[in-house]
């Protein structure tokens, strides 16, 4: 079973810290992080979209983080299987 690649939205509330909280969950979980965006939000909290990378499934890093009192409600986006690597393969050349 290969990597596969997480992508998530979360709606955070205000509250100095939720960012850094939500991240460092994701990565004590074992959760590698390869992109987040976060926009500067409104009174209702702000946006956090994240895309991970783990051998676990997305749904468990999706409840692990609606756990947190900072975060208001996590959507799981997409789920990418990433193809195990090829080990051993040798590249054919051709004669013309």
């Amino acid at each position: 079973m290969g990597k596969t690649r997480h992508t998530l939205s979360i709606r955070l509330s205000q509250c100095d810290g939720a960012a850094m909280r939500a991240l460092d969950l994701m990565e004590r979980r074992g959760f590698s992080l390869l992109t987040c965006s976060l926009e500067e939000g409104d009174h209702n909290g702000r946006d956090m979209l994240v895309t991970v990378l783990a051998l676990k499934p997305g749904d468990l890093l999706k409840r692990q983080l609606e756990r947190l009192c900072d975060v208001i409600f996590v959507e799981q986006l997409s789920v990418d299987a990433l193809d195990p690597p090829m080990t051993n393969v040798q590249d054919i050349s051709r004669r013309n």
